[in-house]
């Protein structure tokens, strides 16, 4: 039987491929070469649901510096998402799902994307590299496997299924050749940009204070990594758990721990944490905080597992504390690019009262392991000066030259 199911499995992979994959290819290929492409037309495609991210950053200097001589255009996705982005863009954005925006997609050449490794991923259209230039800005520097890498996905999909790029961008040396191994991509056409995201990092306001006035308080920032094997995130993971006490601990540090989930763990966040039960312990979900770059730079201190999020925050010198508390099933499942404890500066606690240690340390010597964070910051950031998007901008020009 077990041969049989893995034939069966074999055979409707190939099926998917051939069937769907290469037929869809030809078909996308023949209707886009009977639409002339504009060189000068930059579209941003938003496939998630939330304004943020790369393309968010990315959309707003191409906005704020007009000499890059691109007609810029956004497409979006989700219609939500399109009415919010139209309140701000009126003028140049379009809704995927409508005559106008097919319009726009079959003209455009360049194509700007932040997600999605998938063929099917941008449904109803499909991306092919050989009628647009498709450039991936990509939502954050990978730790764990990603695409191909991940042994799960690398053999439960064909590879056709997964989505081809003309160009994605990367931070650092280190991370382009992580890059081109996940996506199948030559390491010359994984660009050493920077992110467009990162250059707020190096370039912020201070525009959240106004609306929350307990971040210009200490900052925790607790935000795990989703795990998509099942297993929910477990937050404060400490046989000796006592929220009430690290409660007033936070009272007397005059701190907050802000917590972030994935959008599915944040209805149990909501309901168990807050200000009626725990006065300093308090949610930081999409909905309160929708782009978490803009809290990032208010965040003294940041504490998470797995998250890549941790990559970013390197670039503000400020101290982390990691807990592993899974990290055997998790590499099992999900594996890393490179090794977590080596490349992950900060304490790694497995108690409360580790935990509870490692924060007093970090919020008031904050300088402790800072040669050890600066020693990574260089690793995964060539570029420290923001002017990310400059550089993609000029990686665009040639390949449109």
């Amino acid at each position: 039987m077990k041969v049989k199911r893995s034939w069966f499995k074999r055979f409707k992979g190939w099926l998917l491929s051939v069937i769907l994959i290469d037929l869809i290819t030809l078909f996308t290929r023949l209707v886009e070469s009977l639409f002339p492409k504009d060189n000068n037309l930059l579209t941003i495609f938003f496939t998630e649901n939330n304004f943020a991210d790369n393309g968010r950053y990315f959309l707003e200097y191409l906005s704020s510096n007009t000499d890059h001589n691109y007609e810029v255009k956004v497409l979006v996705k989700n219609k939500s998402l399109f009415d919010e982005i139209g309140l701000q863009y009126p003028d140049v954005t379009y809704y995927s799902k409508s005559l106008s925006g097919l319009k726009l997609f079959l003209k455009t050449k360049n194509l700007v994307i932040s997600h999605g490794s998938d063929a099917s991923y941008f449904f109803p259209y499909f991306l092919d590299v050989k009628s647009k230039n498709i450039i991936n800005l990509w939502h954050g520097i990978p730790l764990k496997r990603l695409s191909l890498q991940v042994k799960g996905i690398r053999e439960s999909k064909s590879r056709n299924r997964f989505q081809k790029f003309s160009s994605i961008c990367a931070a650092s040396t280190f991370e382009q050749f992580l890059l081109a191994s996940c996506f199948d991509i030559h390491v010359d056409d994984v660009w050493v940009t920077g992110t467009p995201r990162n250059d707020y990092l190096l370039h912020s306001n201070n525009d959240l204070v106004q609306e929350h006035a307990h971040l210009n308080k200490k900052v925790i920032l607790y935000a795990p990594t989703w795990r998509e094997y099942g297993e929910r995130s477990s937050f404060f993971p400490f046989n000796d758990k006592d929220l009430e006490g690290l409660n007033a601990f936070l009272e007397t540090q005059d701190a907050y721990l802000l917590m972030r989930g994935h959008r599915e763990e944040m209805e149990r966040i909501t309901d168990n944490y807050g200000e009626q039960r725990l006065s300093r312990i308090l949610p930081a979900h999409q909905e309160i905080f929708p782009d978490v770059q803009r809290l990032l730079v208010h965040v003294d201190v940041l504490v998470t597992d797995y998250s890549s999020i941790y990559l970013d925050f390197l670039l503000l010198d400020k101290p982390m504390v990691f807990i592993p508390y899974d990290l055997e099933e998790y590499q099992s499942y999900r594996g890393f690019l490179f090794d977590y404890e080596s490349h992950t500066p900060g304490d790694k606690v497995g108690t409360q009262s580790e935990f509870m240690e490692s924060l007093d340390r970090a919020l008031n010597q904050p300088e402790f392991g800072a040669s050890e964070r600066v020693r990574m910051k260089n690793l995964f950031h060539t570029h420290q000066d923001g002017k990310s998007s400059e550089r993609i901008i000029a990686q665009i020009n040639k390949m449109n030259c």
